[in-house]
């Protein structure tokens, strides 16, 4: 869009007056600045030429700011175009939707010249990547950029906006700063979500930017600890709010927009967000000192928080145990090419619409509390009234943790006595959510569960710690290919090509497989093609109480 060596600018909005602010604003040789008063006109001319940056009114009259976002996030050719959303009015709705559809910025009219430059050039940078003189080389370019922004989020580190905010508090401003930290409920360093983790991480801060200027201003800075950090800090001139007032209030909002955010679909659950806050002390002459201790407070205002919740989630889950406040439902497992139920998966739940309800959560907290073993203690015990009704029709597949399992050789295998009269319809899932560093150690307590009759399956093979390593040292007797490989198994060769691998080595080992989460009908033709036996998932049949198969 722009004359060679410009910015292209264009600018939506029907408002003369604003129109003439945003061209006095950049007034500048770099910036080429088009404005439109209609979505038809500003369409046509991102058309022909793509703008370096969208400004964007929400309220155009009879048109609608929302049409022409709709219409730059729909074409490959704009579809990365920056959009900063302008409006009047900074309700609730506007915020969310402008998440939702895909806006990078979001302010609230009127807006001072020195934000909307700061602005415009913050998202030009991120932009075409331009955050260092060009006269460096590429590696230092790199090497710099990594020191200084989150290579994710592009956020800058408090390093490099501590001179501004330090010349604020010397000038005799307060400022009120927010920490908001994003704590996963698992450990990402088990599982292989480190990708879709950062996707989150990159989608809670554009949604921060837009929940941020409503409640704290459009000059909001926002910044990270270091590269690569789950914490993230708002520095905003103090409003007279109350400093937890708003805090909490940012809490709720991000923990909304992250309700939002479309990700890996069990990574939502298990992602919480703290806030604390705290405001900077009128002392110019300690400046450095005053910002840090005002960072430290706000961050410890949200650790605060975050062991207030932890401390209620383990009661919650000591109640869960002690109560038997767990249920269980059944999932079929069939035979791909017949579609004849061979078997059913027994599933715990933890009380319904609490966080406990989602397993993965569930025994990751039993793991940190160290109430593995009473959990599925429970579990077990839960799947005895239905036992003999399951195995009378099929096999019956439960999940143990690798830590259960472990502690079988001290405390003995006498709570399985129930299901040793059925026990070659038994099949045991190991579920590896942390690594087996011994498995001498833990063949042997495998090899107890194997004297009673009972069949072993490897959980998620091929994924996480459910290696090819576990395959061959625990030889088992199904080989279950989860979530994370079979997603996108259709379109993506690797993981076609990954899950045929799995599929072999069940062949040479005699095992079978099982394609868990078959959830459309490409995966479950494609399963079938690659020889996969067994499936289970959405597709073929939802979870369901045990009476409903009954």
């Amino acid at each position: 869009m722009a004359r060679s060596g410009q910015a292209g600018i264009l600018v939506l909005d029907d408002d003369q007056s604003v129109d003439a602010f945003v061209r006095a604003a950049l007034a500048d040789p770099q910036y080429d600045v088009r404005v439109f008063d209609r979505v038809a006109a500003a369409i046509t001319a991102a058309t022909a030429d793509p703008p370096d940056l969208a400004l964007v009114d929400i309220d155009l009259g009879v048109d609608s700011g929302w049409d022409f976002l709709r219409f730059l996030r729909a074409n490959a050719a704009t579809e990365h175009v920056p959009v900063v959303m302008l409006t009047g009015a900074a309700d609730t709705m506007n915020r969310q939707r402008s998440l939702r559809m895909g806006a990078d910025r979001y302010l609230v009219k009127p807006v001072r010249v020195e934000t909307l430059r700061r602005v415009v050039n913050e998202m030009l940078a991120v932009r075409d990547g331009i955050w260092w003189s060009l006269t460096l080389h590429q590696e230092q370019v790199s090497r710099l950029r990594e020191l200084f922004y989150d290579p994710t989020t592009d956020v800058p580190t408090l390093a490099v906006v501590v001179d501004d905010l330090r010349r604020m508090i010397e000038d005799g401003q307060t400022l009120q700063v927010f920490c908001l930290e994003i704590e996963p409920l698992f450990r990402i360093g088990e599982r292989d979500l480190w990708e879709s983790f950062d996707a989150l991480r990159r989608e809670f801060v554009r949604a921060l930017r837009i929940v941020a200027a409503p409640l704290l201003g459009n000059d909001v800075i926002i910044g990270t600890s270091h590269s690569g950090a789950n914490d993230f800090y708002c520095f905003a001139h103090d409003n007279g709010a109350p400093v937890a007032q708003t805090a909490r209030e940012l809490e709720r909002s991000m923990r909304g927009a992250l309700r939002g955010i479309d990700a890996h679909p069990s990574l939502i659950d298990e992602v919480v967000v703290f806030a604390g806050g705290s405001a900077t002390q009128r002392q110019p002459l300690f400046a450095p000192r005053i910002l840090y201790n005002a960072v430290r407070e706000a961050k410890d205002v949200a650790e605060r928080r975050e062991t207030r919740y932890y401390q209620a989630m383990r009661e919650r889950l000591v109640r869960t145990v002690q109560d038997g406040l767990l249920t269980t439902v059944f999932q079929p497992v069939v035979n791909l090419q017949t579609l004849a139920v061979v078997g059913y998966e027994a599933l715990s739940r933890g009380p319904a619409g609490s966080e406990l309800e989602n397993p993965e959560v569930m025994f990751e907290l039993a793991r940190d509390f160290d109430l593995v073993w009473d959990l599925e203690a429970l579990c077990i015990d839960n799947i005895g009234p239905t036992l003999a009704e399951v195995c009378a029709r099929g096999y019956l597949f439960f999940n143990l943790e690798s830590h259960f399992i472990q502690q079988l050789q001290q405390r003995g295998t006498d709570i399985f006595e129930p299901f040793v009269r059925c026990n070659q319809s038994i099949v045991i899932e190991v579920t590896e959510r942390s690594a087996i560093r011994d498995y001498r150690t833990f063949r042997g307590a495998l090899h107890q569960l194997k004297q009673l009759g009972f069949r072993i399956a490897i959980d998620d093979c091929g994924s996480g710690y459910a290696t090819l390593e576990a395959v061959a040292e625990l030889k088992p007797d199904y080989l279950k290919v989860g979530h994370s490989l079979l997603h996108g198994v259709e379109s993506d060769p690797i993981r076609r090509r990954l899950v045929e691998l799995v599929a072999r080595a069940a062949d040479t080992i005699g095992a079978r497989t099982i394609a868990e989460a078959i959830e459309t009908e490409e995966q479950l033709r494609v399963c079938r093609d690659l020889g996969i036996q067994e499936g289970q998932g959405y597709l073929l049949a939802r979870p369901a109480p045990w009476e409903s198969f009954a």
